[in-house]
């Protein structure tokens, strides 16, 4: 089984998930996140690195290649990726610092794909303490990552902010969320193996977390408590937490699972911003990216 592997996704707010190819062009930006590891052998201490997620090709961002299969995919998987890359770091529309970062000549370890080392000296810039929040499945606290950009964009045009959503835009959310989950389970309390039915009320379905943008779009988290996919063969393993879209009509629409928003910019200079995600699943980390359209 490979351990902690990470990967870069890129979602629309309006269609499902779906990876893409890669085509080189250096002139486009280049987008990235730096973030904190721990060390991959007791005693061994954390250290960071900037991970290279993104490019934008013509109208559209486009994830580097990540799903390796085997060690000599590791080995070969670096000549798909810039070596030397200059970034800019950037948090909550402003700038934070810039280093430069180069990508080794064989990636180690599955978690380690697509993450440079940085060479550049100076102050690393960090935001806050560390946390479990920023963990992922390795479970021990780091700071929290930060976006890295190969140009100087970081400002957020949209101006995502959070948000408390309305009793209309909770009640469209909460709909959304039984359209999209039906029939939920829990596990039995005589036997913790098998499955039975959770009845649930739209007051169960609760926001974890809420942003809305400038135009009045929406994305919220939501949450119900010990709830289980019926069709989940593993029983005892809880949904990861939905995130769903309202758009300005108030149209809403499911957008992915098991995510936490790192930040929102303009990384291309568009006039439109862009929300960057962290995956946070079983046993699977790395980044999503997600653009309106």
């Amino acid at each position: 089984m490979r351990i902690n592997s990470k990967i870069c996704l890129l979602v629309l707010l309006i269609v499902l998930l779906s990876a893409f190819t890669f085509a080189a062009n250096e002139q486009q930006p280049i987008l990235g996140v730096m973030e904190e590891n721990p060390g991959v052998y007791a005693g061994e201490p954390n250290s960071y690195g900037v991970r290279i997620c993104f490019q934008k090709n013509r109208d559209d961002w486009k994830a580097y290649p990540d799903d390796c299969q085997n060690e000599e995919c590791l080995k070969k998987a670096p000549a798909q990726y810039p070596r030397l890359i200059h970034w800019t770091i950037a948090f909550d529309g402003r700038l934070v610092g810039q280093l430069t970062g180069e990508t080794p000549t064989k990636f180690l370890f599955y978690s380690r794909i697509g993450l440079q080392k940085i060479i550049s000296t100076g102050i690393i810039p960090s935001i806050g303490k560390p946390s479990i929040e920023f963990a992922g499945f390795p479970d021990q606290p780091v700071h929290r990552p930060l976006v890295a950009n190969s140009q100087p964009y970081f400002k957020d045009p949209d101006l995502w902010k959070p948000v408390q959503p309305s009793l209309g835009a909770l009640g469209i959310l909460r709909q959304q969320f039984r359209r999209k989950y039906p029939k939920l389970c829990r596990s039995s309390e005589p036997d913790e193996s098998t499955l039975e039915t959770l009845p649930y009320r739209d007051e169960d379905v609760r926001v974890v977390k809420a942003y809305e943008s400038r135009e009045g779009w929406i994305i919220a988290r939501l949450h119900v408590n010990a709830a289980i996919d019926c069709n989940d063969k593993e029983a005892g393993f809880e949904i990861d937490d939905p995130w769903f879209v309202v758009d300005s009509r108030l149209s809403a629409s499911y957008l992915t699972s098991g995510v936490w928003l790192v930040e929102a910019g303009d990384y291309d200079e568009d006039g439109k911003s862009e929300l960057l995600f962290s995956i946070s699943r079983y046993n699977r980390g790395g980044y999503l990216g997600a653009a309106q359209k």
